[in-house]
């Protein structure tokens, strides 16, 4: 599970594998998601203690949402070997690309929009062969080596690669058993948000087809780096991890298609972890969270996880999945404090119509032959009886403000979370 479901706090999180309210308030003020990115990359962090144990520490793709402040701390503190990462993350066309080298000579590359490297600007692909091209001297050397590959996709716009763009075109979300459900006993934000309509379902399945499709050019890098490892005799000394940091909604509560909250849809991640002294297709029971994968990775390293850490190594669980520990934690601590940028939907779909409404086209990801929602509504129209839901539910401090702290119960059922640490100014808490 992730710990704090939204980007910049949960990737800060990972990266120093430190509570919310230990890299954000009430203990910092942090500038992204009110959370402090510094802590991603000091010198307590994964990048750096890696590093400063010998490690070649190659970065590639998204790292937090304040990609250039952070890539520019790392340059300036030294706890990265190598970087070839995007500037503008959310646009997978984008151009520019801040490099590093061992040698500390940095700037920012910009592609050449008629004839890009690797023949596309499509940023999954740029990532991928970007890693590629980093490995390769990577595994001549006797250096040990960590690669982190953050490709953005299928995040928000979630642009398919051009020639993936109809991969999944007859795809749907699922309709789960909490789709367009609401709850009295929920809490006001949630409960008074008015039933999804089909129009709704129409742009969710859109959306659902296009994070599909986007996620395709991840398959594919996980491919030619686990192949270029078997190539080089590597593999079978080499941990990887595959995670996210956060989970998502297409409709779960009648909420659009977003995070943030404490239910199973936004902080149950994937993780799946391969490599030397650990069972196949074998799980564990006990409770971890992203802020357990830095003193992992360390673990795993034989490395000592600074002082400073929350998390807990899961080391002994991967090796022996039936391993038992009286000490182990029985709850999980969610934490979330709203960033107030968010209504109801991470896209333009909710937006006022103003924007969306008066455009003569499909937002960014619609593919284009798709012109119509259903018989009856031309595409731009398709947002008729959407518009209300915008002032239904706000993810903001304006209204209906909120923080989570919270204790996720397994034995209490999806998404329960209660008050128990007032870690700062609370005027409402999920439960339920």
């Amino acid at each position: 599970m992730v710990n704090t479901p939204i980007c910049c706090p949960s990737r800060t999180e990972t990266f120093s594998g430190r509570y919310f309210h230990n890299i954000g308030p009430p203990h910092e003020q942090g500038g992204c998601m009110f959370a402090n990115t510094t802590n991603a990359v000091g010198p307590d962090g994964l990048f750096a203690s890696l590093k400063r144990n010998g490690y070649n520490v190659g970065v590639f793709g998204k790292v937090t949402n304040d990609q250039s402040n952070v890539l520019d701390l790392a340059i300036k503190l030294e706890t990265m070997t190598y970087i070839d990462s995007p500037v503008d993350y959310n646009n997978y066309m984008g151009v520019t690309y801040q490099r590093l080298f061992p040698n500390g000579t940095n700037f920012v590359e910009t592609l050449n929009g008629k004839a890009p490297i690797f023949n596309t600007p499509y940023q999954t692909t740029q990532i991928g062969n970007r890693t590629l091209r980093w490995l390769t001297d990577a595994l001549t050397k006797d250096t040990p080596f960590f690669a982190y590959i953050g490709p953005h996709a299928p995040h928000f716009p979630a642009t398919p690669a051009p020639w993936y763009e109809t991969l999944w075109k007859n795809g749907s979300a699922p309709m789960t058993p909490n789709y367009n459900f609401s709850d009295p006993g929920k809490p006001q934000h949630i409960r008074q948000n008015p039933p999804l309509t089909q129009d709704v379902k129409c742009w969710e399945d859109q959306h659902f087809r296009d994070r599909w499709s986007s996620l395709k050019s991840v398959d594919e890098i996980v491919e030619v780096v686990h192949d270029l490892l078997e190539a080089s005799g590597k593999l079978n000394n080499t941990y990887f991890i595959y995670t996210s940091d956060h989970g998502y909604k297409l409709g779960q509560w009648r909420v659009g298609t977003s995070k943030q909250h404490p239910y199973e849809t936004d902080i149950h991640v994937p993780f799946i972890i391969k490599g030397p002294n650990i069972p196949h297709n074998q799980t564990f029971s006990q409770l971890s969270g992203n802020v357990d994968i830095l003193p992992t990775v360390l673990d795993l390293a034989g490395i000592d996880v600074p002082s400073i850490v929350d998390g807990k190594s899961i080391k002994q669980f991967l090796f022996n999945p039936h391993h038992e520990d009286s000490t182990w934690r029985k709850n999980i601590l969610i934490e979330y404090k709203s960033v107030g940028t968010y209504y109801n939907d991470h896209s333009t779909i909710w937006a006022p119509e103003t924007k969306i409404c008066a455009t003569s086209g499909p937002p960014r990801g619609l593919n284009p032959s798709i012109t119509k929602c259903n018989e009856e509504s031309e595409l731009p129209l398709c947002l008729r009886g959407l518009l209300l839901a915008s002032s239904h539910f706000l993810d903001a401090i304006h209204k209906n403000l909120f923080v989570v702290v919270g204790w996720f119960k397994p034995e209490l059922g999806m998404g329960h979370a209660s008050l128990l640490i007032p870690l700062f100014p609370i005027t409402g808490v999920f439960s339920g």
